[in-house]
């Protein structure tokens, strides 16, 4: 008697391996051009129904409520998510201006989930001139570079509604800094800070709240960003605490539109100043010391260790002390919070994570081609980390 086959699940599966090997090259291309034959014709089979509502008649039916007349069709390419559509028969009619297909917007060429994805790519870092390879691989068909251009501008509707918003008054922490851009004006290129607000709400969400492409991080331009802030609907009536990186001019801006909360200089920007009045050989001990004071368990403690430091090194580096010791009041601010946030508030690090991944967007770009190209990377990347965060708590606020 002959064995009986054996079909166990690792043997299906090493012979399932075999066929793939044999027809990976075949498989995807025979799936797709079936989905896509499929989907011509019921889009074709849809415009057929459709001119016939229009018509009010069916084909070589005379009737009085006719409205217009056949008159063949055109053909046009279209391309969709599954692959690019080729020679679909759109119904022409007779008088000017008739039969219009509801199946695509007119004159469109391409699907709206094909321009999300055009956007999407270019947002990640792929080059307006490889976008149209990449869509040749993904869809058989590629697009030219001007082409995802005209795409991405249609960010500015979007970015005209976000900064247009209302905000509601319910952050408990508000991180504000700029980082540095290079964008192209009048054939040269010049520095522009993108200054940014980034917020903590009462539930816990965060959120990056505006942004603002700026000259520099100059009191006015501080005070122009906060005063929309402020204006759009964030009073700070429910503001805690204020993290900052110390910049004159952000800090001036904050005396003049929220001048009664409570600000925290951020620790990493402040021992970086630091480092850079110390001579080498005293660097890693006295920044060790320093690092002690925002670790001690208690503000009672963080300012002892803070004496003890001065003390220390007073006298051998004057200049570290002094730039220390002028902003210890609002270095130690984070003390007055809940002890879960210490290690969240006490520096900018959370904004801080948002500019690496834009610094990782831009530098293979080098430089914007203009202000309008800037704003529309940094509103998408913005945008993707607010809908990444959209279900997050960053923290449970009692």
């Amino acid at each position: 008697m002959n064995n009986p086959l054996n079909y166990s699940k690792t043997k299906l599966n090493e012979i399932f391996a075999n066929v793939k090997v044999l027809y990976e090259d075949n498989v995807e291309e025979v799936i797709r051009k079936y989905v896509v034959n499929g989907l011509k014709e019921l889009l074709e089979d849809a415009m057929k129904a459709e001119v016939m509502g229009y018509l009010k008649a069916k084909r070589y039916q005379h009737k009085k409520k006719r409205v217009d007349y056949r008159n063949g069709y055109r053909y046009r390419n279209l391309l969709t998510a599954f692959g690019l559509v080729r020679n679909l028969m759109v119904p022409r009619t007779r008088k000017k201006g008739g039969y219009r297909p509801g199946v695509f917007v007119r004159y469109k060429r391409r699907w709206q989930e094909v321009d999300k994805w055009l956007r999407e790519i270019f947002i990640a870092g792929v080059s307006t001139r490889d976008v149209g390879w990449v869509m040749k691989v993904l869809l058989e068909k590629t697009v030219s570079a001007s082409t995802v251009s005209s795409v991405s501008k249609a960010l500015d509707k979007q970015v005209a509604v976000f900064r247009r918003r209302l905000l509601n008054d319910d952050y408990v922490y508000l991180f504000l800094d700029g980082i540095t851009q290079k964008v192209r004006s009048c054939g040269r290129v010049v520095k522009k800070l993108v200054l940014v607000a980034y917020g903590i709400r009462l539930d816990g969400k965060r959120e990056v709240i505006d942004f603002r492409v700026a000259k520099s991080e100059s009191e006015r331009d501080w005070t122009v960003f906060l005063r929309s802030l402020y204006q759009h609907g964030l009073k700070g009536g429910s503001l805690k605490l204020i993290i900052t990186d110390g910049a004159p001019g952000l800090l001036a801006a904050l005396d003049m539109i929220y001048p009664d909360i409570d600000r925290q200089r951020c620790w990493v920007h402040k021992l970086r100043n630091v480092a850079n009045k110390l001579p080498r050989r005293y660097q890693a001990e006295c920044l060790r010391g320093a690092r002690g004071i925002y670790s001690a368990s208690s503000y009672r403690e963080a300012v002892k260790c803070f004496k003890t430091w001065c003390q220390k090194w007073r006298d051998k580096v004057p200049k570290a002390v002094h730039c220390l010791e002028k902003d210890i009041e609002e270095l130690l601010a984070f003390y007055k919070q809940d002890k879960k946030l210490w290690s969240k508030l006490r520096t900018t690090n959370a904004i801080e994570r948002l500019f690496r991944e834009l610094r990782k967007r831009t530098r293979p770009m080098t430089q914007f081609a203009d202000v309008d190209s800037c704003t529309r990377i940094v509103y998408s990347l913005i945008s993707k980390y607010n809908q990444k965060w959209k279900d997050r708590r960053y923290v449970v606020f009692k």
